[in-house]
């Protein structure tokens, strides 16, 4: 196996931490929210103003430098605010420029904005996470998660998601070992079975079927709930509780669709790193979904979130100095490694429809896998190409406890 050669180079990690306020904290939030957008409003408001009446685009220095001291939140939420408008500003200057003249500038008036604390308004103390909000004005504390406890951390947004306010934390990440070697890996992603990768030599086979019993959860539950609310008059309070019902168990499916997913292409990222894969190639199933094949059927193609996957996927193993490509995967699950010969599949298990031929057996994600890798390789589906010798099966390992579910303390 290849050598692994460690990396000193550092990144940050985007998390997010669901709050449960009280009262008098949750109105400090809505109040720090409300005066952040008093900030947008008011650089916009200038920034407009001056190019209408003299011509003249104020620059991003000379806005921080003009607000500075202004508003009733921290100075450096007032100037991520400002850098986030001219980052807008000079986004839809380019896309002007390249003819998407239907993008507009930005214009609308908030109520509410995210507020941002950066390195100097953040401090944590006895586990809390203590964010200042300028002088002589009440701190927002949030007591931190045990998984964020000793990581340096960068940034901080409170924003409001659904029914309640969350914080999204930016910490810095440890240094990962990098990947020296020239080995090729292929990917043949699956609505049944998540990922399948191959190296040649051997393959892995990560399911897919806990990721599509959740998607199958969130829409009977979420059938009962618009069913139940249709049923409510507007306003009332029962229609508030459902719909609060409702939000709550968007938020925990969601949390558990999201932690499958990176548990999938956790192990798929370990599995490259433990062969040495320098390159890796997955199949681009797009397609797929363009066929028409019932409503049950179209509605698992609809969510399958391979999309999503595949970013996960690049994104871990670019940590780890891979390179990911996407690449054609027409015709890769049905054609015979034995004699090139494409047979449509309808089982799991690949069976060639010729006579002669009779080659059968074998996973038909496997086949898939090592028919991108025979094409990344070779250029074409070479006749009886070799198969792995040994298939892995495996399934992501998760925690899925119900919403409101409260684990025992042992004896």
């Amino acid at each position: 196996m290849p050598g692994k050669l460690p990396t000193c180079a550092s990144a940050w990690n985007f998390t997010g931490v669901s709050l449960r306020l009280k009262p008098h904290e949750e109105e400090l939030a809505r109040s720090l929210q409300r005066e952040s957008a008093k900030v947008w409003n008011t650089v916009m408001t200038i920034h407009r103003l001056f190019w209408f009446k003299y011509g003249i685009w104020i620059d991003e220095a000379t806005m921080k430098e003009f607000l500075k001291g202004r508003f009733s939140v921290h100075s450096q939420d007032v100037q991520a605010i400002i850098e986030t408008y001219y980052e807008c500003w000079e986004r839809t200057k380019k896309l002007h420029e390249e003819g998407h003249t239907d993008w507009r500038y930005p214009w609308r008036l908030k109520r509410f904005f995210t507020s941002t604390w950066k390195v100097t308004g953040i401090t944590v103390e006895d586990g809390s996470l203590r964010l200042s909000n300028g002088w002589k004005k009440p701190p927002l504390k949030i007591k931190l998660p045990a998984r964020l406890k000793g990581l340096e951390i960068k940034q901080v947004q409170l924003v409001w998601h659904r029914n309640g306010y969350w914080l999204h934390i930016a910490v810095v990440k440890p240094a990962l070992e990098k990947v020296q070697g020239d080995a090729v890996a292929a990917v043949d992603p699956g609505e049944v079975h998540a990922l399948t990768l191959t190296d040649g030599r051997e393959a892995l086979v990560i399911s897919g079927r806990h990721l599509r019993s959740l998607h199958r959860l969130r829409n009977k539950t979420l059938r009962k709930f618009q069913k139940a609310i249709s049923r409510t008059q507007k306003g009332s309070n029962c229609r508030k509780k459902l719909l609060q019902s409702k939000y709550r168990f968007l938020n925990w499916i969601g949390a558990q669709i999201s932690h499958t997913e990176h548990a999938v292409t956790k192990m798929a990222a370990a599995w490259c790193l433990e062969r040495g894969v320098k390159k890796v190639y997955i199949g681009d199933p797009q397609g797929v979904r363009e066929q028409d094949c019932g409503r049950h059927h179209n509605q698992r193609m609809s969510q399958w979130t391979f999309g999503r996957l595949r970013d996960l996927l690049e994104y871990k193993l670019k940590r780890h100095g891979i390179t990911l490509e996407k690449i054609e995967e027409r015709g890769t699950s049905g054609t015979c490694p034995t004699c090139s010969k494409y047979t449509k599949q309808t089982g799991r298990i690949y069976r060639c429809g010729d006579r002669d031929c009779g080659f059968g057996g074998v996973h038909r994600d496997v086949i898939g896998a090592t028919g991108i890798l025979d094409l990344v390789v070779n250029g074409r589906f070479t006749p009886g190409r070799k198969l792995p010798e040994t298939v892995f099966y495996a399934r992501p390992a998760v925690l899925t406890p119900m919403p409101g579910h409260k684990k025992k303390k042992a004896a």
